[in-house]
């Protein structure tokens, strides 16, 4: 195959991503959420399972933390309101029954920080509220 012919197969299946991307979201989120779990798991060994049909039976409109309408973007953007599969135990690997979409922004928050550390912004932000 000549330089010429794969750049024109590269085009097409550019454009066939794309249309799939516009034409079913979700689905196409699904997918490359899959693919990145995998990757994840074998680097750091942990265990694997998903199908992205399973991924798609975990997809809401909300986040169940924040409330906020997800935003399905797959061109590489991360928002506050992108969804993120995350595992609920991390120890347990990406298996079904151990997996929850978020927000990047929950995320974010549950794996920079500790119950005990939120507690205690959350304690102190009450207090000053309160007057």
């Amino acid at each position: 195959m000549s330089e010429t012919q794969l750049t024109s197969l590269q085009l097409k299946r550019r454009e066939y991503d794309k249309k799939c991307s516009l034409e079913n979201p979700r689905k196409t989120w699904a997918k490359y959420a899959r693919k990145n779990a995998k990757r994840r798991a074998l680097k750091k060994g942990l265990p694997f399972d998903l199908t992205v049909a399973y991924i798609v039976s975990l997809m809401t409109d909300r986040c169940p933390v924040f409330g906020t309408e997800f935003k399905w973007v797959g061109n590489g953007s991360m928002l506050p309101t992108s969804a993120n599969l995350d595992r609920i135990d991390p120890t347990k690997g990406y298996v079904e029954g151990n997996l929850i979409i978020i927000s990047s922004k929950a995320n974010y928050i549950k794996s920079a920080y500790k119950a005990a550390d939120l507690y205690k912004v959350a304690d102190w932000l009450y207090e000053i509220e309160k007057g």
